[in-house]
């Protein structure tokens, strides 16, 4: 499952995720964060890309297992 975390704005992180279950934690657990986009294929819910406050940035990080060194910048 790709999971991604990139700057987005100041004080915002862009997050992408394709794992279902880090998708219900989020709903659960995050309410604070906004869902940007969804990706579907074939009617079925592919991705979800969500809207993450930059205070939140390590929580976030543990939840998508991602590191400093694969997060993107925002173009």
């Amino acid at each position: 499952m790709a999971n991604e975390i990139w700057k987005l704005d100041t004080g915002w992180l862009a997050a992408y995720t394709e794992d279902c279950d880090l998708m219900q934690r989020i709903k659960r657990y995050k309410p604070d964060w906004t869902i940007m986009a969804t990706y579907s294929r074939d009617g079925r819910l592919k991705a979800l890309q969500y809207k993450v406050p930059i205070e939140q940035r390590r929580s976030a990080e543990r939840m998508f297992s991602v590191t400093n060194s694969t997060k993107k910048q925002a173009i």
